[in-house]
């Protein structure tokens, strides 16, 4: 059983007999002490004293009357006890109540823990349901909730607030060209970005994948077009670096000020940063639109000219033979920068088009995605524009900083053509060119199936064509020598099945 404190005045010389171990005592002090759960109180020493009931209230108190009375009970109660015995009570009853407030002890200690748990859980739940997981923001939920209350306690106290909405740039472009890893390190590098130019009272809300929202109080219209400015150039310089990947983005902003713009809702809000979003989307982006300039109401009014279904067609077909033809030009404007850049990748990347080309159909891969392959094997070293010549033609051995500066020539490419909306299909075969299919390869190091299957036909043909080639550091290999060693590689470098078709499909090109 659990040690009691008895606790009573110093003149009392009574002898004290519990069914317990007993601690006995004059002091207040000694009853706020954690040591003790079980308490008796001496009647004429609770009489002379104040107790202070919150420091005991995790404790079991009794009264110890000297014989039994009506006013006990309303003793008890006042002082808001457990129980109480008297002199005259039996030693079996005293150690009944005394078993009873250990046991009450242990179900309160049980439903302590319960409560704790709980709380716990629903401190759990509210930040899955408030908070974004990614990058540990506010998620649309509480912005919808805090905009609303940030407005009314701006309009009560008279003072300034605004909201911003910043959008990502063709983010979507960085999960489709890359994955889904390079997107969320983008994202979270972008928070640290935003956290690094908002105060701690500033609210930062995810409102989607590539959208944020962020309720700046205290703070004038032309305060917060400077911490849009220094968020959308700080962002736009910045440079993310995954593995070998070099990425860059920029982003459009709008803003919407309280008390220069009518705003009464979170609706309002909303809808007022859409607006901004949508004028800065139509100037291209990398922009800021503030709600209250008078060009943006201007925007919104212009009337567009209807188009009958026979109008719109002719001009889609206008447009598409305009977007292949140009889409040619591009290419081959690319291919030219190449050579231009080195002559060897020139040469050596018409003869890679061609057997791409056959392997592809050999494949029974699709007519729409032989498409994207052919113009992916003319630019898959496009990104070697960004390699200094010196490198490129260097007749030695490469140093350990200069191969590091060769493998970035992948994501080079990527990053130029990933702004270029009509080349995007093309981009997965030039960035994962150089991947291994054990794993080994660069700039991902994808391994086997993970690495698309555009850039594992390219990777074939590429190293084909560069044994068969003279090299600033080696002479060519025979035909012969390059086929031997690709089939060597085949579970290795290459995936074993495509090399299988290349060993049927080279001996047809001459």
């Amino acid at each position: 059983m659990k040690k009691v404190l008895y606790c009573s005045n110093k003149s009392l010389n009574q002898k004290i007999s519990l069914p317990a171990p007993i601690i006995k005592t004059s002091t207040i002090k000694d009853v706020y002490k954690k040591d003790y759960d079980i308490i008796v109180f001496n009647e004429e020493f609770l009489s002379k004293r104040s107790i202070n009931r919150s420091k005991i209230k995790d404790k079991v108190c009794f009264i110890h009357f000297s014989k039994e009375d009506k006013s006990n009970l309303k003793v008890v109660s006042a002082h808001n006890f457990f129980d109480y015995f008297t002199d005259d009570d039996k030693k079996g009853a005293v150690a009944f109540k005394l078993k009873r407030a250990e046991q009450f002890l242990q179900y309160k200690s049980k439903v302590d823990e319960l409560e704790s748990k709980l709380s716990a859980k629903d401190k759990k739940i509210k930040t899955l349901i408030l908070v974004d997981p990614l990058t540990g923001c506010y998620n649309w939920r509480y912005f919808l909730h805090r905009a609303q209350q940030e407005l009314q306690r701006a309009r009560r106290y008279n003072y300034n607030i605004s909201y911003l909405v910043i959008d990502i740039d063709y983010f979507r472009q960085i999960n489709e060209v890359y994955n889904t890893k390079v997107a969320d390190f983008v994202i979270r590098k972008v928070v640290d970005i935003f956290k690094g130019e908002l105060r701690k009272e500033d609210i930062l809300c995810r409102w989607r994948e590539d959208e944020f929202f962020i309720i700046v109080p205290y703070v004038s219209l032309s305060g917060n077009c400077k911490i849009a400015k220094r968020i959308k150039d700080k962002i736009a310089d910045f440079k993310f670096h995954y593995k070998n990947l070099t990425v860059k983005i920029k982003v459009s902003i709008g803003i919407v000020s309280y008390p220069e713009n009518t705003i009464s809702s979170s609706r309002d809000i909303i809808n007022s940063l859409n607006r901004c979003l949508i004028a800065a989307k139509k100037k291209g982006g990398n922009t800021i639109i503030i709600h209250s300039h008078p060009k943006l109401e201007k925007m919104f009014k212009e009337k567009k000219k209807k188009l009958n279904v026979t109008e719109l067609k002719t001009k889609m077909e206008k447009l598409n033979i305009l977007s292949t033809r140009d889409l040619l030009e591009v290419i081959y404007g690319f291919a030219r920068a190449i050579e231009a850049k080195d002559f060897y990748t020139g040469r050596h990347v018409e003869d890679t088009a061609v057997i791409v080309e056959e392997i592809a159909r050999a494949l029974k891969i699709p007519e729409s995605e032989i498409v994207n392959i052919k113009p992916a094997a003319v630019l898959h070293d496009l990104g070697k524009v960004g390699i200094d010549e010196s490198i490129l033609s260097k007749k030695g051995p490469l140093s350990e900083q200069e191969r590091k500066m060769i493998e970035t020539h992948p994501s080079i490419g990527a990053e130029i053509l990933r702004g270029i909306h009509v080349l995007s299909g093309i981009i997965p075969a030039i960035l994962y060119h150089h991947e291994r299919y054990d794993g080994k390869g660069y700039p991902m190091c994808l391994k086997g199936e993970e690495i698309p299957l555009s850039a594992r036909i390219v990777a074939i043909a590429d190293v084909y064509q560069a044994l068969v080639s003279d090299r600033p550091y080696r002479k060519a290999f025979s035909k012969k020598e390059a086929i031997s060693i690709i089939e060597k590689e085949g579970g290795k470098q290459f995936d074993p099945n495509i090399v299988k078709v290349f060993l049927k499909v080279i001996k047809k090109i001459k």
